[in-house]
């Protein structure tokens, strides 16, 4: 069932199993596969099983969707569970009264609503001991907290709406699960005496089967079988199905024991057979193939070689021999096909080769023409039959487009032959002439131009042919006995030259190592100037001693290329490395993090020294670029304070941007009060209060622009502002009583100071002092300065709250303030005159 599931996709499957599924775990299975809104919430509509319909249930928005589950759910858990879940929602979107809310403090508030949504959560679980446990255990906890604060009316009667819940559906699972059992029980019921014929005839097919009358007791249960009540749809493939395997079984055996019986005798037959087979003389082609013949038989009596031990020990020794041979005769002619197919395939290839090419000669396709029919002929065992019909194919294809050519190379090979004979009439008549070549160097020149010219046109008809030949060669013979010496002096000449030549290789060759480019290139030079001044050399040797020159050349230059190939690769890493430290050093150079981003790039300084050189036209480009850098950064840095300053001054500033932009436009009406007005000016109040400190002479300013922005839109909109600190009539009340407090402390601090002149206010102190050291133990000069700083201390801090105060209009603010100011100053100058 867990695998059905898991294979479905269609949603309305998915949700009717859900909904009428037998057991839980297929049903709640089925649930999570579902992602159409529309059918889990039929599911929480129809489903009648507890679970899948609460299930269902949580996964349900919409009110409307609640609603109609609260009415018409078929599970009355589920209606109830969605009934309250619409009273909460509804009950949350009820406006508090405080006359007549139940006071709570937040985390009593926070504990009820824990305990609700736990006893909520039970409703879904289908552990029937972990629902019970859970409820016990909500309940105890609602009680305690109930005994200790009086809880709101609605969360109560949430708490008791959730809680009956989780009890109908913990009975209603009870219920389910009591009628499974019993389901369960009448199936086994049903099917216990169809399970006893099917064990019984299980053990029939087992040693006891060999036993008499073991046939007619099969028979005898078949009938039984066939005797008994329908069975129900739900159970009657899988008992048939079982039935049907412990009848095949039984017949299996049966014809075992049969077989069984019949292989004492055919084993060692068998036996004798296969062991003569192996040492008779024929060809192991024709042993292999007999044994095939007899394999069947062979693997029928292995299974029953308890009958007889000794006689299939024997069949086994035989068998394994030659399934060895045939085996190996497999791989033999496996090894031949495949070679045969390889010949065959490079003949074909060859072939086809030549039927494309041109030009050919004459031997080339005749040769090709009797390897092609010789393989049409062979007919060679290939690994399949389709290799077969395709080499056979291409094989007539190659001799159906060669014989044609065969023969026109032919004809053309005749006239070629009737043609050379003029030509090399020809060439005889100049060879015969030159004997008369007073040069022996044009002498020389011509015989040798003549022999190549006559080895162009060599094939002619037999007779004629031969007899030209013995004229060319008569006449070659008496030039080359006139130049002999001539050509002597040559050979010496050309000898010297090849020396000279060879020792120029020598020294390019010793130069191929040296890494001194610059030299080398020069010595290179020279010699190469030096190269071409000499002569030729000795015949055959002009190719190879120019090849041997070159590539002593060529060695040194592929070295400095080489030499070129890796420094440039040197300076592109040594470029992209320094391309990383300015980037590094760029994203630094505007931080505020001084003291860290100055190490940081102290540390870029010195792996910049130890990366290696970069390409001349690049190298003052980075070094500017990861220096400036650097300098933007120190720069900033000797200035840090003064940045600082700027970078805290901007917070402030914002808020007093901020601020501005909410005042009407000058000379306009003012406007009604904007949407979100004061919680605008509130978000600015906090963010003036949360701006980083300032020294307080940079302060003072930003303070007096901040209380003149917001005086300003008091000014424009005072009623907006009642009820809240910055509304004008609380701020003069506080005004004044911060005011009537410094006097009082004044008059406290009048009291005390007398109108006596110096010398008798250091006499009363004096003896003041005394009276105190007699009294207190010598702490009564402590207890006095310790007065007069709690008195100091005492002003700042009124100072500190009237400078916090709301804007005031200036016409009310100016004389609260002179007061202010100069009761401060009154106070300060008794302080200096008591101390």
């Amino acid at each position: 069932r867990a695998s059905v599931v898991d294979h479905l996709d269609d949603q309305r499957s998915l949700g009717a199993i859900s909904r009428h599924a037998q057991d839980s775990t297929t049903r709640l299975r089925a649930l999570a596969r579902m992602s159409d809104e529309e059918e889990v919430f039929g599911v929480a509509l129809k489903a009648e099983h507890t679970d899948a319909a609460v299930a269902a249930l949580e996964r349900t928005t919409g009110t409307e969707k609640l609603a109609a589950v609260g009415q018409r759910a078929r599970n009355k858990v589920a209606g109830r569970r969605a009934r309250a879940m619409l009273r909460a929602i509804e009950e949350a979107a009820i406006p508090s009264n405080p006359e007549t809310d139940v006071r709570m403090s937040a985390e009593e508030g926070q504990r009820a609503r824990d305990l609700l949504n736990r006893a909520t959560a039970l409703v879904a679980l289908t552990d029937l001991g972990e629902a019970e446990e859970g409820l016990a255990s909500a309940r105890l906890a609602w009680a305690e907290l109930q005994a200790d604060v009086e809880l709101d009316v609605a969360l109560t009667e949430q708490f008791e709406l959730a809680t009956e819940a989780v009890r109908e559906a913990i009975g209603q699972r009870q219920q389910e699960r009591i009628a499974d059992e019993e389901r369960a029980q009448a199936i086994a019921s049903e099917q216990a005496d169809r399970i006893n014929i099917c064990e019984a005839i299980a053990a029939l097919a087992g040693p006891a089967g060999a036993e008499p009358g073991a046939a007619n007791r099969m028979a005898e249960l078949q009938v039984r079988w066939d005797g008994l009540a329908p069975m129900p749809s739900e159970y009657a493939a899988s008992l048939t199905r079982r039935f049907q395997h412990a009848c095949r079984v039984f017949h299996e055996a049966e014809s075992r024991r049969t077989l069984a019986a019949a292989a004492v005798g055919r084993l060692d037959t068998l036996a004798t057979e296969l062991e003569q087979l192996l040492r008779s003389e024929q060809a192991p082609d024709e042993i292999v193939a007999r044994w095939r013949g007899l394999r069947r038989d062979a693997d029928v009596l292995r299974e029953h070689a308890s009958a007889n031990p000794a006689a299939a020990e024997r069949l086994e020794q035989a068998v394994g021999t030659l399934e060895t041979l045939e085996h190996r005769q497999t791989e033999v002619r496996a090894a031949q096909e495949q070679d045969s197919l390889r010949r065959l395939d490079q003949l074909c290839r060859h072939a086809e080769t030549l039927v494309a090419a041109d030009p050919i000669t004459l031997k080339v396709v005749e040769r090709t023409l009797r390897d092609v029919q010789s393989a049409l002929e062979d007919r060679a065992a290939l690994p399949s039959k389709v290799d077969r019909q395709e080499i056979q194919r291409r094989l007539e294809a190659a001799r159906a487009a060669l014989g044609p050519r065969a023969q026109a190379l032919r004809d053309a090979d005749e006239w070629q032959r009737w043609a050379n004979l003029q030509v090399q009439e020809k060439l005889a008549g100049e060879m015969e002439a030159l004997k008369a070549e007073q040069d022996l160097e044009l002498a020389t020149r011509g015989m040798r131009d003549l022999q190549a010219r006559w080895k162009l046109v060599a094939l002619a008809p037999r007779v004629q042919g031969e007899s030209l030949w013995r004229r060319f060669k008569a006449a070659q013979d008496t030039v080359y006995e006139r130049t002999a010496a001539h050509v002597a002096v040559q050979n010496e000449a050309r000898a010297a030259s090849l020396a000279q030549k060879q020792a120029l290789c020598d020294r390019a060759e010793a130069l191929a190592s040296s890494s001194d480019w610059v030299r080398t290139a020069l010595a290179l030079q020279e010699l190469q100037a030096e190269w071409k001044t000499i002569g030729p050399v000795s015949r055959g040797h002009e190719k190879a001693i120019w090849e041997r020159f070159r590539a002593g050349c060529d060695r040194v230059f592929r070295r400095r290329q080489e030499d070129l190939r890796q420094r440039r690769d040197l300076w592109a890493a040594n470029m992209k490395r320094k391309v990383a430290l300015c980037e590094s050093a760029e994203a630094l150079a505007e931080s505020t993090e001084w003291d860290v981003s100055a190490g940081q790039l102290r540390q870029l300084q010195t792996e910049w020294k130890s990366i290696g050189a970069v390409k001349k036209s690049h190298s003052d480009a980075v070094w500017n670029r990861f220096r400036g850098a650097c300098d933007r950064f120190f720069e900033r840095y000797k200035n840090k304070d003064q940045v600082d300053l700027v970078a805290k001054a901007a917070a402030r500033e914002a808020v007093i941007t901020q601020l501005a932009s909410l005042l009407p436009s000058e000379g306009t009406t003012v406007p009604e009060v904007p949407d979100g007005f004061i919680a605008a000016i509130e978000d600015a109040r906090a963010a003036w209060q949360q701006a980083p400190d300032m020294p307080r002479h940079a302060l003072e300013a930003l303070t007096r622009r901040y209380q003149q922005v917001l005086g300003q839109l008091v000014a424009s909109w005072p009623d907006a502002f009642g009820g809240t600190d910055l509304d004008p009539h609380i701020t003069v009340q506080r005004m004044q009583k911060l005011i009537e407090k410094v006097e009082a402390m004044v008059a406290t601090a009048g009291d005390r100071a007398t109108t006596l002149s110096p010398t008798e206010r250091l006499a009363q102190r004096l003896r003041e002092a005394l009276a105190a050291n007699a009294m207190t133990g010598g702490q009564g000069a402590a207890s006095e300065e310790s007065r007069l700083r709690e008195a100091e201390q005492e002003l700042r801090r009124v100072q500190a709250q009237w400078l916090r105060l709301g804007p005031v209009p200036a016409d009310l603010a100016r004389p609260l303030n002179e007061r202010f100011q100069q009761a401060c100053r009154r106070f300060s100058e008794q302080q200096k005159k008591a101390s």
